[in-house]
């Protein structure tokens, strides 16, 4: 595996900006360009680092899986709001 370390300026919503966030203002950010999006060769990308996240469908799927299991673990409401 190939990996690089590199120094960038990132632009990102911080905790109690999101935490308040209605849904569909969240749902928003997200369909929007907020946390990630499919550069011109079909990869999704972080759109604040601008690195891969995924080059095909069963690497989606993956990190779709992963993120399920994070859902599991995560609150329904938190002490920001």
């Amino acid at each position: 595996m190939t990996t690089f370390k590199g120094k960038i300026d990132i632009e990102a919503v911080d905790i109690p900006t999101m935490a308040n966030m209605s849904d569909d203002e969240f749902r928003q950010f997200v369909k929007g360009d907020g946390l990630f999006w499919i550069d011109h060769h079909d990869i999704l990308r972080s759109t604040p680092a601008e690195y891969p996240l995924a080059t095909r469908k069963s690497q989606l799927d993956i990190l779709i899986e992963t993120l399920t299991e994070y859902r599991d673990r995560m609150r329904d409401e938190n002490s920001y709001r």
